[in-house]
């Protein structure tokens, strides 16, 4: 799916963090500096839980209250445990939508899933497990994992731009 990618995945897991502080401190974090930070740490987050069962998050924020003296600023270090299964389960809709364009593909080429004879994933995305299980049982085999999937990226790109030019196949 062209327009379904890992800001997506992030996206969930930053609404959900920003969530959390909200439902502990009262505020959601507002400055755009801490919503910087939580982007960087839940990005980083959603590529450790490719790895790991559960990552711990800490995040130094300042939020912005509102107290007997006015605004303030509250220091505070925001930590959190995320599990692999909760994020797999904030992005269950967004897996679901994985195998749509696939199925387009076979129809639009007359095949059979059974015909087809190797998986390869392209993206960064495709290391998420969850999806990875998914096209496995789509097809009811095993993904080819020995191809870096940013660099199938790149070299899709390279051939098309060689296509398009007119310089491909190559003589």
């Amino acid at each position: 799916n062209n327009k379904l990618g890992g800001q997506d995945f992030t996206q969930r897991l930053l609404q959900y963090t920003i969530e959390r502080v909200r439902q502990q401190y009262g505020v959601p974090p507002t400055l755009k500096e801490d919503i910087h930070l939580l982007r960087q740490a839940v990005e980083a987050a959603k590529i450790n839980l490719t790895q790991e069962p559960h990552i711990h998050l800490r995040v130094p924020l300042h939020l912005q209250t509102t107290g007997a003296n006015g605004a303030q600023e509250e220091k505070i270090l925001f930590e959190e445990k995320l599990t692999r299964q909760l994020f797999e389960e904030l992005n269950a809709d967004l897996f679901q939508k994985i195998l749509a364009p696939i199925e387009t593909v076979l129809v639009e080429g007359h095949l059979e899933k059974g015909e087809v004879d190797e998986i390869v994933l392209v993206g960064g995305s495709t290391r998420i497990p969850r999806i990875r299980q998914l096209i496995s049982q789509y097809f009811g085999k095993e993904p080819n994992t020995s191809v870096d999937p940013d660099l199938a990226v790149v070299t899709g790109v390279a051939i098309q731009a060689g296509i398009m030019g007119g310089s491909w196949p190559l003589q």
